[in-house]
C-alpha cells in the first residue's frame, strides 16, 4: 500500500511484525559485468510494494537521499545505484553505459528471485529521476514494465549534441560543467564526453521522442531559478512536443528554486508522492 500522507511523517511501528519493518539491502545488481553498488530500502508492511529506480544526477554530487527515505515512508521499495564508472563502480564511465544500467535495474526488477526477495508488486514499477537522471527516466519512460516515470529538472544531454554543432555558446556551458563533475568518474575526460553527446544527439534528442512519451504518464518538475537544466532549452520544447501528441498525460509542476531543489525539497517530496498515490491507487 502506498500512502502518500507519510511522505514528511514517520510510520508508527508499534504493534507491527518486526519482520516487516523498514530496512536496507545490498540489491547485487549487476549490469554488464560490473556491481552497480545498488541498494534496496524496503518500507514496513509486508507487501508486495510498489518500486521506484531513483537516478541520481550528474555526477551524483547532489544526492536525493531525502527524497528515497520519503517514499519509503510511503510504502515504496526504492532502488538506488551508482552508473558504471562512477563513485568506485568498476567500468568506464560514459552515458551510453548509464542508459544501459537503467534498463539492467529494470530488468533487475521483474526478476523473479528478486520480486520474491523484495515483495515487489511488479504492476507497479516507476523511474524517477533528477537532472542526468531524469534524461534517463525520460529514455527509458517507454519501456512497457514502467507504469509512470519522474523527470526532475530533466537535462538532455541529446538536445546539448545536437545543437553542440551549431551553438557555441550552449556547447561550451556544457562542456565546463562536464570539467567539474570529473573527480568521480573513471576513464573518461570532458572531451569524451561532449563527444559521446555530439555523436549521439539525433538518438537521444527528447523533443524528437515527443511522440512516444505522450503515451506515458509523466511528471516532469522545473526550478524557475535552474541555471544548469534551464527551462526554455531543457523544457519547453520538450512540452511543446509531447503536446501535440497528447496534452492529458504529462503532468507539470513549476518551482521557484534552483537546480537542487535546495529550499524546496519538501516540495518534492509531496510532488512526487501526489503524483505516484494517484497513479498507484487510480481505480
Amino acid at each position: 500500500m502506498f500512502d502518500k500522507a507519510y511522505v514528511t511523517k514517520d510510520v508508527e511501528s508499534i504493534g507491527v511484525n518486526s519482520e516487516f519493518l523498514p530496512d536496507i539491502f545490498c540489491a547485487g545488481l549487476e549490469s554488464y559485468g560490473s556491481d552497480l553498488c545498488g541498494f534496496m530500502m524496503t518500507p514496513q508492511g509486508e507487501g508486495p510494494h510498489p518500486t521506484a529506480i531513483l537516478l541520481h544526477g550528474f555526477p551524483g554530487y547532489d544526492d536525493p537521499i531525502d527524497l528515497a527515505h520519503a517514499l519509503r515512508r510511503c510504502g515504496m521499495n526504492v532502488l538506488r545505484f551508482h552508473y558504471r564508472g562512477s563513485w568506485g563502480v568498476k567500468g568506464t564511465f560514459s552515458f551510453t553505459h548509464c542508459l544501459e544500467d537503467v534498463k539492467s535495474a529494470i530488468d533487475f526488477l521483474v526478476d523473479q528471485k528478486v520480486v520474491k526477495q523484495f515483495n515487489i508488486d511488479t504492476d507497479n514499477l516507476f523511474l524517477v529521476g533528477h537532472s542526468m537522471g531524469g534524461f534517463m527516466t525520460l529514455n527509458n519512460a517507454c519501456d512497457e514494465r514502467i507504469k509512470a516515470s519522474v523527470a526532475i529538472s530533466p537535462y538532455d544531454f541529446g538536445l546539448i549534441g545536437k545543437i553542440g554543432h551549431y551553438n557555441e555558446k550552449e556547447k561550451n556551458e556544457a562542456f565546463e560543467m562536464y570539467k567539474t563533475a570529473l573527480a568521480p568518474l573513471n576513464n573518461t575526460t570532458a572531451e569524451l564526453l561532449m563527444q559521446e553527446c555530439l555523436d549521439n544527439g539525433d538518438k537521444w534528442n527528447l523533443p524528437d521522442k515527443a511522440e512516444t512519451l505522450a503515451s506515458e504518464r509523466l511528471l516532469i518538475t522545473v526550478a524557475t531559478r535552474d541555471i544548469i537544466s534551464k527551462k526554455y532549452l531543457h523544457y519547453d520544447t520538450l512540452a511543446e512536443e509531447i503536446k501535440k501528441y497528447n496534452k492529458n498525460n504529462l503532468t507539470e509542476k513549476f518551482v521557484d528554486t534552483d537546480h537542487s531543489y535546495s529550499n524546496k525539497r519538501i516540495w518534492l517530496a509531496e510532488t512526487v508522492a501526489e503524483f505516484l498515490d494517484e497513479i498507484i491507487n487510480e481505480k
